[in-house]
């Protein structure tokens, strides 16, 4: 039954009810459930939400890494292919957009105006060459920069946004033939987590942002690092099998809409192993990462993490913080994102209420 046939519910319940029903599809997801479940905990949960086959499902791939992968640490694209394969496993008919060259944490930005051309991968890393050659497009990757003609190596690289864009209202009907727009757009692996402050200057979800506004369903998937700051190849493939799944129970579910982005962050995972704990979550508050400025004359850039009380650093606020739950938990954080910048959107409007009776009084 389409949850558009209930009757409306107030913002409270309705509320309650999307964070009942995530909760149940998140359990649905989550690997190794206890054999001998505690006697009070519903034995049917995660049987509600099974996995549909996607056969068929027209994904449009992206991130903001880069469709390179030629990098040893895997930064510049490896979590893209994993999620090709994973997805193209599954029977989905991929095809990648994705930035030419590395556009890491330009969030929203695009290019006014210009010409954007198109590359083809210079090597397909070896052991992704087949994975979606049964697939009806091909598995074709594109790689989209700003030049006048086909990509150079040293072309200027196009944004996550720019490459989201071309391909919705151009490229996926001209170039590859669908009739329509994709089924869903999936930006990532992340290579880093994507939580919390960092969500606004994220590539990865501005790309699914992108989408979202266009009326597409999307899902943003990022990867925890490891003790030295990079993202284990494991851990792009657990990201990869949990976001593949999560999709396929979307659809079972009839829950892949463009009401909102999902925003999935998955720990650290070297063996590739599953990871048990997931947990709905909102977007945190706090500060993960601040800029620090070196140098004189000419300041260099780095960023720092952030530790309790360390100037700039504004604490979290909140218990379900998907920054709490992937970086001091370790769990699988998802979390339902709009680009809406409205203040305390779809909560207690009696917030602003002070505010929004001045702004009135102000046309008196």
């Amino acid at each position: 039954m389409s949850l558009r046939t209930f009757t409306p519910l107030p913002a409270a319940a309705l509320a309650a009810s999307a964070a009942l029903t995530a909760l149940t599809l998140l359990t649905a997801c989550a690997a190794d459930p206890d054999p001998d479940p505690d006697p009070g905990q519903d034995a049917g949960a995660g049987t509600d939400f099974p996995a549909a086959s996607l056969d068929g499902l027209r994904v449009l791939l992206a991130n903001d890494d880069s469709m390179r992968a030629a990098e040893e640490d895997g930064s510049d694209g490896l979590g893209l292919y994993e999620l090709r394969s994973a997805l193209c496993a599954a029977g989905a008919d991929v095809v990648v957009f994705a930035p030419w060259g590395f556009q890491s944490s330009m969030s929203s930005a695009i290019s006014h105006s210009g010409s954007f051309g198109l590359g083809t991968h210079p090597g397909l890393p070896e052991e992704y060459a087949g994975d979606c050659a049964d697939a009806p497009s091909g598995g074709a990757v594109h790689g989209v920069c700003v030049a006048e003609g086909p990509c150079e190596e040293d072309s200027p690289s196009a944004t996550p946004v720019d490459s989201v864009t071309f391909a919705l209202h151009h490229g996926l009907s001209e170039l590859v033939g669908w009739d329509g727009p994709p089924d869903v757009l999936v930006s990532g692996v992340n290579s880093g987590p994507n939580v919390a402050s960092q969500i606004a200057n994220s590539g990865t979800a501005g790309a699914a942002f992108a989408a979202q506004s266009a009326g597409v369903p999307a899902i943003a998937v990022s990867a925890g690092l490891d003790e030295d700051f990079t993202v284990a190849p494991g851990t792009y493939t657990a990201a990869a099998e949990f976001s593949t799944d999560l999709v396929a129970r979307l659809v079972g579910a009839d829950l892949l809409t463009s009401e909102y982005m999902i925003n999935v962050n998955h720990p650290h995972a070297p063996d590739g192993a599953p990871v048990a704990d997931v947990r709905w979550t909102r977007a945190g508050t706090g500060t993960v990462l601040v800029p620090e400025f070196t140098g004189q004359d000419a300041y260099e850039l780095g960023i720092r993490v952030c530790e309790p009380d360390a100037p700039g650093c504004v604490p979290e606020t909140r218990g379900d913080a998907d920054s709490t739950a992937l970086l001091a938990e370790g769990a699988v954080s998802v979390s339902a994102l709009t680009s809406d910048r409205t203040y305390a959107s779809g909560e207690d409007p009696a917030e602003t209420e002070p505010l929004s009776e001045l702004v009135a009084a102000l046309g008196d």
